[in-house]
C-alpha cells in the first residue's frame, strides 16, 4: 500500500533485480544502499544503473570518497556516522538517522536536509523500551525545523497510525518486500 504524497525510501544491502521491479511502479520511491565492509562494488553500479534507467533517486549510506565518481541522489549518515563529512559536490541531498535529540543535533550539524527520526514501531533490532511511539515521535520532532522521516519497525498492520504524524516520508528495509 502506496499513499502518493509521501516518499518511500527503501534500505537495501544487495541487488535483487526481482524485488526491485516489484516495487519500482511507485514513484515517489527512493532506495538507500547501506555499505558495509562486505558489500559488492558491483551491486552499487548495477543499482546506480537500474536507479538512472528507471529514474528513482539513488542514495549511498556509509558514504565515502570512493565513492565521488558515482552519480547518486544524495548520501545517507547513519546515526553511529559522527563525524563531518566534507567535499560534497553542491546539490547533494544529504539523509541522516537519528534516536534522540543529541543526534538529532548532531546530524544538523553534519548539513542534514532531512532526518529519519528511529525507531517508531518494535524491530529485532529495538526493543520496547527503546521505542518512540507515536507520541514520543510527536514530541519529539515537535519543534524540528526540518523535514522528518520515520523509520524503524513499519509494518501494513502500523502503517496507517503514521497518518498521525508530520512526516514527509518513511523509510525501511522490510516493507516493501
Amino acid at each position: 500500500m502506496f499513499i502518493k504524497k509521501i516518499k518511500y525510501f527503501y534500505f537495501i544491502e544487495n541487488f535483487n533485480l526481482k524485488e526491485l521491479e516489484k516495487i519500482k511502479k511507485n514513484q515517489n520511491l527512493h532506495i538507500i544502499y547501506y555499505y558495509t565492509k562486505d558489500s559488492n562494488f558491483k551491486d552499487i553500479l548495477s543499482l546506480q544503473s537500474y536507479s538512472k534507467k528507471n529514474r528513482i533517486k539513488f542514495y549511498i549510506s556509509n558514504y565515502s570518497q570512493k565513492f565521488s565518481n558515482i552519480k547518486v541522489s544524495g548520501i545517507h549518515i547513519p546515526s553511529t556516522n559522527k563525524k563531518m563529512i566534507f567535499n560534497l559536490k553542491n546539490g547533494f541531498e544529504i539523509i541522516g538517522t537519528a534516536h534522540n535529540q543529541i543526534e538529532f543535533y548532531i546530524k544538523k550539524n553534519q548539513g542534514c536536509n532531512i532526518i529519519f527520526l528511529s525507531p517508531v514501531f518494535k524491530t529485532q533490532k529495538y526493543s520496547d523500551n527503546k521505542i518512540l511511539g507515536i507520541n514520543r515521535f510527536k514530541l519529539m520532532s515537535k519543534y524540528w525545523k526540518i523535514p522528518i522521516l520515520a523509520l524503524g519497525g513499519i509494518k501494513e498492520k502500523n502503517y496507517n497510525n503514521l497518518g498521525n504524524l508530520k512526516i514527509e516520508g518513511i523509510g525501511s528495509a522490510s516493507y516493501f518486500k
